[in-house]
């Protein structure tokens, strides 16, 4: 048995990672679900909806009548009021025939007993507020709306940067052979150019030159490598996979979008983005419905207009001995009730002027967030129109370039060429690849900026068929 165990062990450990490697990888719609149970951002703006919900719960509660009881029990070491002692002499004007019965002075003490106990139940109905029920009903209701589309919005910015960071790291993937083969092509260099010194080819300047190519290529790595954890752990911060990596995930950019979304044009984008149905409009839309049920509930409290409320009120009161039963009180009230403020200082008139400047800043606000978007369309649209175009000089110019290695490979092989202009020529070839993947890396946020901006969904964009939409 001892024996058996050991060899379990060992036969699992084997097999171990042929199975992980028939795990499946993360997709985009898994990253997207697993976004929505684990990104921090969205579950506070969960628990800000549940508390807007409650809110509104308490307003709508108003309405309903207020019932409170109130119980106590007292005890008393000395309850007694007295010896008290009333004689015949001490009344005035009594009858003769009561003086020759009545002899004997009598005692009237009141032994209160020394335990007591009271209680109260009042139900408080409001009747008439002047609106400030309703319109608060109504604010609540509002902001909670207001919540639920800022998640919403949330949730399209998080999958917009979701999107962009995995386009980012699919295509820093590309690149990082690409500046394997920089780093291998600039070391053949060094030891081209050091040969050609011994011998007197080349001067010293010229090996310095090659150095500084490969410590070129050495910091572009260091800086690609500070980039991609940047990238790749602010995707672990929005999916909540600590350990996530690109390897784990089945992803390829869509790179028919850019034209999908570019062919759109910028007037149809700027339309789309400021129209008033995008969330981010309707909800500064709805801060200034809020201002405006918070200046009508500041006009409900204005001085001179009362509040009516019903008020009913049971009491029951005695003292706990043998004939509590006997000496106890109860009554019930009905009270009408108005009350309103006559004077404050003008606060609530200040209330309500407080609550037309809010107004008009949330005006404001719209205003200015219309422009803002309009212009951040305009200047995101150049932007990947910029990116677009150097992709595609990029690849003019890798297709001449190409060229130009192929010709210098040619002249190598016949002897009128040298081995470092062949190894020059490739250089640039990787290097004019790497410009091309860097821009894609632009274009690619400007459009899911666009996409984000106009409210395009992904998977409904136009389709483009030979340049028209």
């Amino acid at each position: 048995m001892r024996r058996i165990v050991p060899a379990i062990i060992l036969i699992f450990l084997v097999a171990l990672p042929l199975s992980a490697e028939g795990v499946e990888k993360y997709t985009l719609d898994s990253l997207i679900a697993a976004m929505e149970t684990g990104n921090a951002d969205l579950l506070k703006s969960d628990e800000e909806i549940a508390k807007a919900h409650l809110d509104t719960a308490d307003a709508k509660g108003a309405y309903t009548p207020t019932i409170d009881l109130l119980v106590s029990g007292t005890y008393m070491a000395n309850p007694t009021l007295g010896p008290i002692k009333v004689s015949p002499s001490d009344i005035k004007g009594l009858p003769d025939i009561v003086s020759s019965i009545w002899t004997d002075p009598i005692d009237v003490s009141m032994n209160m007993g020394n335990n007591m106990i009271q209680g109260q139940l009042t139900l408080t109905q409001p009747i008439f507020t002047w609106g400030k029920l309703s319109n608060a009903v109504k604010l609540f209701e509002t902001v909670e709306g207001l919540r639920n589309m800022e998640r919403s919005d949330k949730e399209s910015q998080l999958i917009t940067e979701l999107r962009s960071r995995l386009d980012a790291l699919y295509y820093m993937d590309m690149i990082y052979p690409l500046l394997d083969e920089i780093e291998a092509k600039a070391d053949s260099l060094i030891a081209i150019a050091e040969s050609a010194e011994k011998a007197g080819m080349l001067l010293e300047e010229d090996v310095l030159d090659a150095r500084i190519q490969k410590q070129q290529a050495t910091i572009s790595r260091k800086e690609m490598d500070s980039q991609y954890l940047t990238v790749l752990e602010g995707l672990r911060t929005l999916t909540g996979f600590p350990d996530l990596t690109m390897e784990m995930i089945d992803y390829v950019p869509d790179e028919s979008a850019v034209d999908s979304v570019l062919a759109m044009g910028e007037e149809r984008l700027s339309e789309m983005a400021s129209d008033p149905s995008r969330l981010t409009l309707q909800m500064l839309d709805g801060m200034k419905a809020v201002q405006e049920y918070t200046k009508k509930i500041a006009e409900g409290s204005i001085y001179g207009k009362p509040d009516i409320a019903l008020q009913v009120s049971a009491s029951y009161g005695g003292s706990i001995d043998s004939n509590w039963l006997d000496g106890d009180t109860w009554g019930v009230n009905i009270t009408l009730a108005l009350k309103t403020t006559l004077w404050d200082g003008g606060k609530k008139l200040n209330d309500i002027k407080r609550a037309d400047h809010d107004a008009v800043s949330a005006s404001i606000d719209y205003d200015s967030a219309v422009r803002t978007i309009q212009e951040t369309v305009s200047t995101t649209y150049a932007s990947a129109e910029l990116a677009k175009e150097k992709v595609a000089y990029g690849e003019m110019k890798l297709d001449l370039d190409e060229l130009k290695a192929e010709k210098e490979r040619n002249a190598f092989s016949i002897g009128s060429s040298s081995e470092s202009n062949v190894i020059q020529a490739e250089l640039q070839v990787i290097q004019d690849r790497i410009e091309i993947i860097t821009e894609r890396i632009t274009l690619s946020q400007s459009v899911y900026t666009l996409m984000y901006l106009s409210g395009l969904d992904a998977d409904r964009l136009p389709v483009i068929t030979d340049g028209m939409a």
